[in-house]
């Protein structure tokens, strides 16, 4: 025996989530009392009304297009937005649509669910700014133990940032492997300060302690998801492209796209910039260097994207920027 439909009209009033009917045109033909709850918006206000009327300005409306896209191609789609609430408080949601179809498959309404997860996203934004905070508090350790390197973490995390969009990486991971750079010699604390600040070359046994800087730093990281980036980094931007670097000897795309970013970063900011056993080379020579080191210590493809933005003035820019 089948349900009598006031179940059904009863479970998606009382459901703790956001729910909304529209029609075929996206107009809104119903709305649960979560929605208010929610959104602030009593019925009366938003049924004979489109939902992007609720949209928060940072979600564009090339997002809802595609959005839509998607829904009339496939039947339904889920993600996360960003809406705005009636008192203008921006809250996240976690939203599914679905096409809604009658016995014989012709379409006849859009359903939308959500989750308000705006409490997950401050405590996730939380997490993010405590990790960010130790991160910084490590670099300046770094710094404070090599203070001859002045900005050079700096320089390096806006070249990161900017040479992974430059790939093509999506802006949201191309941060985390910005700031991720941050900790690519944090294993040089367990440096002598004596090796860190030779005015000369280093003695083979010197040379021996330097090279464990970047397991020491795999060790100082540990297991926390938060810096798994961090980790890729520190453990493998000595490796080389053609596989003759340490502290494993990989080689080519066994590198991970994080560490072979952070690569050329470094080694271009560790050449255009002074050092105890070398003075700063000019910005040509360096990029010069670069691409002699294509395909040997470095990946050819981010070498050439470090240069195409060294001619669009944004390398000479962040030189200038943290002197």
């Amino acid at each position: 025996m089948s349900p009598h439909p006031d179940v059904y009209r009863f479970a998606v009033d009382h459901t703790a989530d956001l729910v909304v009917i529209t029609d075929l045109n996206s107009v809104i033909e119903y709305v649960n009392p979560a929605f208010t709850r929610i959104t602030g918006y009593a019925a009366e206000e938003v049924i004979g009304r489109k939902p992007s009327v609720q949209g928060s300005e940072h979600t564009a409306l090339e997002q809802y297009q595609e959005i839509w896209d998607v829904i009339l191609s496939e039947g339904w789609w889920r993600g996360e937005i960003i809406n705005k609430r009636k008192s203008g408080e921006e809250w996240y949601a976690n939203l599914s649509i679905s096409r809604v179809e009658d016995d014989r498959g012709e379409p006849i309404a859009y359903v939308g669910i959500a989750t308000d997860i705006s409490e997950m996203k401050r405590l996730e934004q939380e997490l993010k700014d405590a990790g960010l905070e130790a991160i910084y508090m490590l670099s300046i350790a770094c710094e404070a133990k090599d203070e001859t390197t002045g900005n050079h973490v700096a320089r390096v995390q806006h070249y990161s940032y900017v040479l992974a969009r430059k790939l093509g990486v999506p802006k949201k991971r191309a941060e985390e492997i910005g700031y991720s750079s941050i900790m690519h010699d944090v294993g040089k604390i367990h440096v002598p300060d004596t090796i860190l600040q030779k005015p000369g070359p280093l003695s083979q046994d010197e040379w021996e302690q330097m090279r464990k800087h970047p397991t020491d730093g795999v060790k100082i990281l540990r297991y926390e998801s938060f810096y798994e980036t961090a980790r890729q980094i520190a453990e493998n931007h000595h490796e080389r492209w053609d596989g003759k670097g340490y502290p494993h000897g990989k080689g080519g795309e066994e590198i991970p796209l994080a560490s072979r970013i952070v690569t050329v970063a470094d080694m271009f900011d560790a050449l255009a910039t002074p050092r105890p056993y070398k003075d700063a080379w000019p910005v040509e020579d360096s990029i010069r260097e670069l691409k002699r080191q294509k395909g040997r210590a470095l990946d050819p493809k981010v070498v050439d994207a470090f240069v195409a933005l060294h001619e669009e003035g944004a390398v000479v820019e962040i030189l200038e920027r943290f002197p």
